[in-house]
């Protein structure tokens, strides 16, 4: 391959890195706007009817960073799309994939196990039932997670660390 050619692959490749990056910025945008004019459930279901993987990295890398900011909701709207990127054949989307379980594990472990093995109160508590469905779906999305997580724990390097670290944190729901 000459350097001209060489040059022109580059070129090339670089086209259609941009127009890559550009979808990418205009569907965060998007994303970003609804967030701040709408509520976060409304922006997070949009990025993934987006079905766009690198929109959920992005937006995973940000709130995973204030998990104060995480509900029951947030859980169940975004544990599908945590699994889907712990499949995925990037190994940066695995790590992103990876802290948001932790953080799903750590902080919501407890409240989930709590909800879904008390039993259930005198008269009707509708916000009580409104939880136990949410902790229930979580836990029925988590059960397949952690199948998963225990095939791939035997990874080697960070990533089989991480995994074998999400196995730790799911005997908490045991």
């Amino acid at each position: 391959m000459s350097e001209s050619e060489a040059m022109q692959a580059i070129i090339r490749g670089h086209k259609s890195v941009l127009t890559a990056l550009a979808h990418r910025r205009k569907n965060l945008q998007i994303i970003l706007a609804m967030w701040s004019t709408k509520d976060a459930r409304s922006a997070l279901e949009q990025a993934i009817n987006m079905e766009d993987q690198s929109v959920i990295v992005d937006i995973l890398n940000v709130i995973t960073l204030k998990p104060v900011s995480w509900t029951l909701d947030i859980c169940q709207i975004l544990i599908q799309p945590i699994y889907d990127l712990l499949q995925s054949r990037y190994e940066s989307y695995m790590t992103v994939g990876c802290s948001a379980l932790k953080l799903i594990l750590k902080n919501f472990g407890s409240t989930i196990k709590s909800n879904i093995t008390a039993p259930p109160g005198i008269g009707v508590d509708i916000s009580r039932e409104e939880r136990y469905h949410k902790c229930m779906g979580v836990y029925n999305h988590l059960l397949n997670v952690r199948a998963f997580i225990l095939k791939r724990q035997t990874l080697q390097g960070k990533l089989g660390r991480t995994f074998r670290e999400l196995s730790i944190l799911f005997q908490n729901l045991e």
